[in-house]
């Protein structure tokens, strides 16, 4: 090359005060040709001149719809909660609240011995019983907070109380042949009234012949008297006539559910039970469990974990502090991280308040909501701070407003598409049946909404504000000016961006590393498929309990002493004749005993009792009102009808005319494991009431249980996953074309997207997790991390120029640390989750960390090398405008001073000449000095000449190009 064509440096001033307007110039030619980065262009030019203002404006939006919170509603019926609004269960609860209210609260005792009948063991339990009956609390004993036979008489508009209705019927009874006694179940009724001391000298004999004695009777007992239902490994003797021993028992307290201190019995009731100073023989053991008790240790659980949840979320702060700043006084973004972060309360308080003002509720679900806006909004805050720092050399001498404009150019497309894309997904999930998912959706799509409303705005003023601190030279903490003030050379050095650009770019992008990460990328895929269709739907809720609590125990002692008392349900009966259908009554408690799914010791059904008893007596009704005269003699005259009391609803007092207006069968079901199971129960009862066709009265029968409301919701929500999956992947898919505008790349991302969550589901199979209602929603919020880790790779790539290899390691070197950063982040709100004892907290640590893997292993290893090899052209309009990738930072200005050569040496993406060893840098359009000096060069050095175009195609070394 001839030296006269070697052109000078241009001086220091000249470049700085020419490259402002040209540069600007620039950008506007190449934003006509994309209007989504010219509109964030412009915005970030508005936000840089008026940042005072959008903040203004920002918190005036956030406090406009935050102030809905003063409607804040909040549902905790599990009916509400789960069941569609035309749902058979919802309907079937209705009508069972309306007419048998639920008045009994179960306060349960297991006691495990060597042998229960022993006289020193049934001392033991009659000190336990004692201790129960003697609870006071506030005046309040056993005797003022039991359920009585009476209590199913009284309603919220009852004009009367137990005593009135008690001296009603020793006005019409004979004196005596009516207790209203307490209700409970216990193998001590053999021996009323027996004191400890007397039972421990009772002979073991007697209480054997006693306890076989009952047994042999018990098809003539009813529920409440029979004690062989609560003796579990009974020993006969070799004839199989008498009972020998027995290893446990079981024992029912029944408060009243209305009255105002029976929660606060329970807890003494467990105080009493389980931590008391009494001692037990040896090798007795004692389980309880009260009503009160599973939501009391799923509140601890809850209350445990959340600190440690929040105590993640200081780590996340602290990480976004570390990673955002720089080991400098002037460059350290201590401030502007924590407004980053707050961006994320602001999000949640005004998605919350614009919600309760639509009249929208907050459920169980919706406490996990705020980590999803957390890992999604710093995942935005580091985009937009990397679009930032890989301004180039030139960009970064602009005055601030164009500077985050062309910043905003480059960050705004990538965080339009994935928050657009997580808002079509949850948007999705709003059409779902079960009400709590609904709401649940909703408050996420719009918490999204805000989120990335306030981090253009809300945020991005701050990035401003903290770039005139810089500017000006003051520091990060006092805000001192620094006007002496040079960066040290440390400070400068972007770690992330050279390890990038340096070791993972070059590592991932060479020839046997592409083809091992596919390798693994398909061999994961097709176990991960295997893996899905292993995964089991079921669910128990004690699950959600830690497995050391006393519910706990209690639930594996019933397990395995007990195995056939699983959940109670009922069968319930609305007006029908009773006396002309006594054929249809005995087919359908026939059909109910041989029901496979029914524990058959647990069924007692008024009507075979009244039956038997009529039998007994030789009485023959010939119609119902003599049917009706009977009927009350035995539920008010006799002990073994006053239980069945609380299985009759009456039109009006039953003692003169009255109609039967409902009943109830109380069943119980054996243990189900799986959903399936539960699904086949409820259905197999459902098919035999309507078998049963009533021809008197407008008679409904229906099947309800409490716990058929989360088993449904188990079945509905396993459909409802698969149905939301496929329409947010639909939905995900339409918008990320769309948006990234180019159909071959996008397509790349879906992939990613629909491999990641593959790997997730097929994961739960080997963390032994199931398909239930939590994994099932989490699942549904990793549609969005998933879409945030593929998606800024994916647009990325189509607005670099250069070959498909070039382009895939400048998109690692640009995006790649703040890809990387999001999902770090996101991991650090869950990793302390780890070593957490509760199901549902190990389960959101398990998916979490298996989203982020995935995503991560997807987004900056797979989606890289696919596109290297099948990724889209460079797009004509972008063939010059290679981005620059500065591994230094400036601080996000350039030092006209600055001695650092990493601030002018770029990494590369295409090379172009060196000339007699100095470095040639080759300004393309966007920074360009003017319309005349287009190809100009600047040239970095003491001496250096011109490197024409056909002459750097040849006999050149690598150059960058800015």
């Amino acid at each position: 090359m001839d030296v006269g064509d070697i052109e000078q440096p241009l001086p220091q001033e000249q470049l700085t005060q020419d490259a402002r307007p040209a540069n600007c110039e620039r950008v506007h030619a190449r934003l006509s040709c994309n209007w989504l980065e010219r509109f964030f262009f412009r915005l970030g030019q508005m936000v840089g001149r008026n940042p005072g203002i959008t903040l203004a404006v920002s918190m005036l939006v956030c406090a406009a719809a935050g102030s809905g919170i003063l409607f804040w509603r909040e549902e905790l019926s599990d009916v509400e909660l789960f069941m569609a609004k035309d749902s058979e269960v919802r309907g079937d609860a209705k009508w069972v609240e309306k007419y048998f209210r639920d008045e009994i609260r179960y306060e349960s005792v297991i006691v495990v011995a060597d042998n229960i009948l022993d006289p020193g063991t049934l001392s033991a339990i009659s000190q336990l019983d004692d201790a129960v009956r003697s609870i006071n609390v506030d005046g309040y004993t056993w005797d003022r907070v039991c359920s009585r036979y009476l209590s199913w008489f009284l309603t919220d508009n009852s004009t009367f109380d137990e005593d009135t209705i008690v001296k009603e019927i020793e006005m019409t009874v004979p004196t005596g042949s009516f207790h209203n006694d307490c209700i409970f179940q216990s193998i001590l009724k053999l021996w009323p009234g027996m004191k400890p001391e007397d039972m421990e000298k009772f002979n073991k004999d007697d209480i054997l012949k006693n306890i076989t004695k009952n047994i042999n009777a018990g098809y003539n007992l009813n529920v409440l008297q029979d004690i062989g239902p609560l003796l579990s490994g009974m020993e006969w003797n070799e004839n199989g006539t008498l009972v020998t021993g027995a290893k446990a028992t079981l024992m029912n307290w029944m408060l009243s559910k209305t009255h105002s201190k029976s929660p606060d019995w329970e807890l003494k009731f467990i105080e009493q039970t389980l931590h008391s100073n009494r001692t037990l023989p040896n090798g007795m053991r004692v389980y309880a469990l009260t009503e009160r008790s599973y939501k009391d240790l799923l509140q601890m659980v809850l209350e445990t974990n959340m600190t440690v949840l929040f105590a993640g979320f200081s780590l996340i702060i602290c990480y976004v502090i570390f990673m955002l700043g720089r080991c400098n006084m002037i460059g350290q973004r201590v401030y502007l991280s924590l407004f980053g972060v707050s961006v994320v309360g602001q999000s949640i308080f005004a998605s919350y308040g614009l919600c309760f003002y639509l009249n929208f509720f907050y459920g169980p679900i919706h406490p996990i909501l705020p980590f999803l806006l957390l890992g999604i909004g710093v995942d935005d805050m580091f985009v937009i701070v990397q679009a930032l720092d890989n301004l180039s050399v030139a960009e970064k001498r602009l005055d601030v407003p164009e500077k985050v404009g062309c910043a905003l150019m480059r960050a705004g497309a990538s965080i339009t598409v994935t928050s657009v894309t997580d808002i079509a997904a949850f948007a999705i999930g709003t059409t779902t049946v079960m009400p709590s998912l609904r709401s649940f959706c909703v408050f996420a799509a719009f918490g999204i909404f805000f989120l990335y409303i306030f981090e253009l705005t809300f945020f991005v003023s701050c990035v401003c504000i903290d770039e005139f601190r810089m500017k000006a030279k003051r520091d990060g903490c006092i805000f001192r000016k620094h006007p002496n003030w040079t960066p040290n050379s440390c400070s400068q050095r972007n770690i992330q961006k050279l390890i990038f650009e340096k070791y993972v770019g070059p590592f991932v992008l060479s020839l046997p590393v592409k083809i091992i990460i596919v390798t693994i990328t398909l061999v994961i895929l097709a176990f991960n498929i295997w893996g899905v269709f292993q995964v089991e739907q079921k669910f128990d809720p004690i699950w959600y309990l830690n497995p050391d609590s006393y519910p706990m125990h209690y639930t594996n002692a019933l397990k395995q002493y007990f195995p056939k008392y699983g959940k109670r349900a009922g069968i319930y009966m609305g007006e029908i004749d009773y006396f002309a259908e006594k054929d249809k009554l005995n087919e359908l408690i026939t059909q109910v005993e041989d029901n496979p799914y029914i524990n058959g010791e647990t069924i007692d059904f008024w009507w075979k009792s009244y039956q038997k008893w009529l039998d007994r007596l030789g009485y023959v009704p010939e119609n119902y009102d003599e049917f009706k005269g009977y009927l009350v003699e035995f539920l008010f005259m006799t002990k073994e009808g006053q239980p069945y009391i609380k299985d009759i609803k009456f039109s009006s007092f039953p003692l003169g005319d009255y109609n039967i207006t409902a009943s109830q069968i109380i069943i119980q079901h054996i243990h189900m494991n799986t959903t399936a199971e539960q699904v086949k129960a409820m259905q197999s009862i459902r098919d035999l009431i309507h078998s049963i066709n009533f021809t008197t009265g407008p008679s409904r029968i229906v099947a309800y249980s409490p716990e058929y409301v989360s088993w449904t919701a188990n079945q509905v929500i396993g459909e409802e996953l698969l149905r939301n999956l496929g329409l947010t992947i639909l939905t995900v898919a339409l918008v990320t074309i769309l948006l990234i505008q180019n159909f071959q790349s996008a397509i790349w991302v879906i992939c990613c997207v629909c491999f990641t969550l593959v790997n997730l589901v097929g994961s739960m199979y080997l963390f032994g997790l199931t398909i239930e209602i939590s994994t099932s929603i989490v699942i549904l919020l990793c549609v969005g991390l998933a879409v945030d880790y593929s998606a800024h790779i994916g647009h990325t790539f189509t607005r670099l120029a250069g070959t498909r290899n070039e382009r895939a390691l400048a998109t690692l070197v640009q995006v790649g640390p703040a890809v990387f950063n999001g999902g770090m982040s996101t991991f650090l709100a869950f990793v302390l989750l780890g070593r957490s004892d509760s199901y549902i907290f190990t389960t959101f640590f398990k998916l979490f960390f298996s989203v982020v893997i995935y995503g991560l292993f997807h987004g900056l290893l797979f989606l890289p090398v696919i596109l290297s090899w099948l990724g889209p052209n460079a797009p004509d309009n972008v063939e010059s405008e290679i981005y620059s990738v500065p591994t230094g930072n400036c601080n996000g200005f350039v030092q006209p001073d600055a001695e650092n050569k990493d601030d002018m040496e770029l990494p590369s993406v295409a090379p172009i000449s060196h000339v007699g060893g100095d470095v040639v840098h080759e300004i393309h359009p966007i920074i360009s000095l003017g319309k005349k000096d287009r190809h100009k060069k600047i040239i970095i050095g003491e001496r250096s000449k011109p490197a024409s175009r056909k002459g750097s195609k040849s006999n050149s070394k690598r150059g960058w190009i800015v």
